[in-house]
């Protein structure tokens, strides 16, 4: 079960990696950024994909999509000086929300050991 969730923080890690470089690539025209943005993307799939033959699917895809979303808000706030409106602050209050009911609403009975 615990390395389950460790594929899924790997999934998160390397969606992230791969946006942070997806923006910092579009900018310099280089290849490297690509293919580095693309590894990064399909590597996050393949964690998901390890993870979900533990974890319910739609909890481990809410949190995948969900932290990602909140970890690379703050990524762009703190490294490309994105300044949140009030409305995004409102919004990744509401996804950070989510996640956490979503993974508290996933009872102990269903967890598996597979």
């Amino acid at each position: 079960m615990r390395l389950a969730w460790f594929f899924l923080v790997l999934a998160i890690v390397t969606e992230v990696v791969g946006l942070t470089v997806m923006k910092a690539a579009s900018g310099s025209g280089t290849y490297w950024g690509h293919i580095i943005m693309y590894a990064s993307i399909a590597l996050s799939y393949v964690f998901l994909a390890r993870a979900v033959k533990v974890i319910p699917v739609g909890v481990a895809y809410a949190l995948w999509e969900g932290s990602g979303v909140a970890v690379i808000t703050l990524v762009s706030v703190f490294a490309f000086g994105h300044a949140l409106s009030g409305r995004e602050m409102l919004g990744l209050a509401m996804a950070v929300a989510g996640i956490l009911l979503v993974n508290a609403g996933k009872g102990k009975g269903e967890e598996t050991d597979a």
